[in-house]
C-alpha cells in the first residue's frame, strides 16, 4: 500500500525504481496490518462463540425434553409427585437457560 507511492509526482517511476515508503508510512501500514488482524481475531472469535453457543443450546433443549418426559415417566400419574417433580424441572430449566444466556462472557464454564 505504502509502496506504490512515488516521490516526485510519477519521476521516480521514469528512473525504473519505486520511492522506499517513509518510516511514518511503514507504521501506518505495520498498524493496518494489525488491526486488520485483530479484527479478523475478533471476528472468528465471535463465530466460533456463537457456533458453541447454538450447539449448547440445541443441546440444551434435548435435556429440558429428556427431563421432562423422565418426570411425566417417574411421576406415573401421580398428581403430588408429578407436582413435586415440576418444581425440579422449572429449576432445571431456569438454570439451563441462564447458562446457555451467560455462555461466553466469562460467567459460566
Amino acid at each position: 500500500m505504502g509502496s506504490e507511492l512515488m516521490l516526485g509526482g510519477g519521476q521516480a517511476e521514469d528512473r525504473g525504481w519505486l520511492a522506499r515508503p517513509s518510516k511514518v508510512q511503514r507504521e501506518i501500514q505495520r498498524r493496518e496490518e494489525r488491526d486488520g488482524a485483530n479484527l479478523l481475531y475478533e471476528a472468528k472469535k465471535q463465530e466460533f462463540t456463537a457456533g458453541l453457543r447454538k450447539r449448547l443450546m440445541e443441546n440444551a433443549l434435548h435435556d429440558v425434553t429428556d427431563v421432562v418426559v423422565l418426570a411425566e415417566q417417574l411421576s406415573a400419574g401421580d398428581p403430588f409427585l408429578a407436582q413435586e417433580l415440576g418444581k425440579l424441572i422449572g429449576e432445571f430449566t431456569r438454570q439451563t437457560a441462564q447458562d446457555v444466556r451467560t455462555f461466553g462472557n466469562g460467567l459460566s464454564f
